[in-house]
């Protein structure tokens, strides 16, 4: 029996409001900075890809925010490089400013409409319900200005725990945060690599939300469903 649910966050709670180049390349035009969206639409995605991962093991809290910060600093740069921006280096550093600040703040996101009523709906139940996701510490005053982190037993967060999906690890201090057991913990997500397969590695059981249509016993098209498939 499920008595847990662990969701991801940003693709499955929440998403941009709009396209990471878009913003990006708002902000550089009033840095003097010109871009284009596209452009760095696919710069970041690359970037983002072949980062390490978003985990700092052994750091202390006066060093974990600067080593999130300057993590996003070399993501966002290689981003502009990649789409081949030209600009003075303190000008870059501005847009990273202003960037880094902008999704900190609820305007930078939209939450999926199917968050709330499934969230509610997990604890009519009785059900636990935790995020754990690949973010920084800006999540949890994300979480508090939608208005979702109420609806938490806990948030766990690679930059904070030093592990990021797929490492179980993750896992492990999701279920040591909700007092949980793996056998009795789902785990909901986007990614078939980082959320399916890995929660299924470290003993949970798992389904993967594709909003798209995708199709088969794993996935699901909607959070609703996830009730659905708790009260069979």
């Amino acid at each position: 029996m499920i008595r847990c649910v662990f969701f991801d966050a940003a693709g499955t709670l929440l998403e941009v409001a709009e396209p990471v180049g878009k913003t990006y390349a708002r902000f550089a035009r009033r840095h003097g900075v010109a871009a284009e969206p596209a452009a760095l639409e696919r710069g970041f995605r690359t970037a983002f890809a072949e980062s390490p991962p978003l985990a700092f093991p052994d750091s202390s809290p006066a060093e974990l925010r600067k080593r999130e910060r300057a993590w996003w600093r070399q993501v966002v740069g290689s981003a502009f490089e990649q789409a081949g921006v030209e600009g003075r280096t303190s000008s870059v550093e501005r847009v990273f400013r202003a960037v880094f600040a902008h999704y900190a703040t609820p305007r930078a996101w939209r939450v999926f409409p199917d968050v709330r009523p499934t969230l509610d709906r997990l604890r009519a139940l009785g059900l636990r319900i935790a995020v754990v996701s690949n973010f920084d510490g800006r999540l949890r005053g994300l979480l508090e200005a939608l208005d979702l982190a109420g609806a938490f037993a806990a948030v766990v967060l690679s930059s904070e725990c030093g592990f990021a999906k797929p490492d179980p690890r993750i896992f492990a201090s999701a279920l040591e945060a909700t007092g949980s057991r793996a056998g009795e913990t789902l785990h909901v997500g986007d990614s078939e690599r980082l959320d399916l397969r890995a929660a299924r590695a470290a003993g949970l059981a798992a389904l993967r939300l594709d909003r798209g249509g995708g199709s088969g016993p794993d996935t699901i098209t909607s959070l609703a469903e996830v009730a659905e498939h708790l009260t069979r």
